[in-house]
């Protein structure tokens, strides 16, 4: 399956706290039955009764569906203030098999190290488990997240990695340096968090308020447009915003669009106010 230039439903925001489960998981086939070809859920969004939540979640929406469920592990939570992270071999190898427990299957679409950056331990150890694991046909595609360009390179000197997720915006760009290593090793990269500092867009709040399009929208295509090796995760946690979302793959991208968009990461760049 494809995984650029899709916008992924997350289930972090409908995993960490009371919520209508039933209408949650209606929510989430809407998006899919709309567009959305993949799920991106984790180990550790979950509640602390419920050790698997967020994954039980996506495995029940995705059921029946065809939908690539990406998930990921050597992060979790411990209590209710209290996280985790641990990328050892055998943590990796424990993780993958709760995770296949869940998915009711015998291999997990992607998995990724959820937190390179937290754990301490040398990538290389979680990477050849995870290589291991590919081998024995439990794992089909293996990811990394929250990874710098370093990791990379020495997670790749192990072997092949077939998707990247970082914090990435379309106004902050946060993760350019990783992204630009995507693109030259043609690995399909998942930006997580694209709206952050969208209140400093005027010239897509005022381009969708001419179009009469949502700036959430606008700002999802732009991020899309801006690499053939991106793609987005949205946090959407509503029906309506959901669909919105799934509705950025097929916005049309226009001169008028991207003229807008690049005013505004200028604009982002330069610390100016002014509109």
């Amino acid at each position: 399956m494809r995984l650029t230039g899709r916008v992924a439903l997350g289930v972090a925001g409908l995993s960490f706290e009371s919520r209508d489960r039933c209408a949650d998981i209606a929510a989430l086939r809407a998006g899919i039955a709309a567009g959305a070809s993949v799920l991106d859920t984790a180990r550790a969004y979950t509640r602390v009764d419920t050790p698997s939540y967020g994954e039980e979640l996506a495995a029940e929406a995705a059921r029946g569906t065809g939908v690539l469920v990406g998930t990921k592990g050597g992060h979790t939570r411990t209590s209710p203030t209290t996280w985790d992270a641990d990328i050892s071999a055998g943590r990796i190898r424990s993780d993958v098999d709760a995770s296949l427990r869940v998915f009711g299957g015998e291999q997990l679409d992607l998995f990724y190290l959820h937190r390179v950056d937290l754990a301490g331990q040398p990538v290389e150890e979680g990477v050849s488990a995870l290589a291991s694991l590919r081998e024995a046909g439990k794992v089909a595609r293996i990811g990394l997240s929250n990874v710098s360009v370093a990791e990379l390179e020495r997670a790749a000197a192990v072997t092949r990695i077939d998707a990247v997720q970082n914090k990435h915006s379309a106004l902050g760009r946060e993760s350019a340096d990783v992204l630009a290593w995507c693109e030259s090793h043609q690995v399909p990269f998942f930006a997580y968090s694209p709206l952050r500092n969208s209140a400093a867009a005027p010239h897509l709040t005022a381009l969708s308020e001419a179009r009469g399009v949502s700036l959430q929208r606008l700002l999802l295509r732009a991020l899309l447009a801006s690499s053939p090796v991106l793609s987005v995760v949205s946090g959407a946690t509503r029906p309506p915003t959901i669909l919105d979302s799934v509705a950025a793959e097929s916005e049309p991208w226009d001169d008028e669009l991207e003229a807008a968009y690049k005013a505004d990461v200028a604009r982002t760049a330069s610390g100016s106010q002014r509109p």
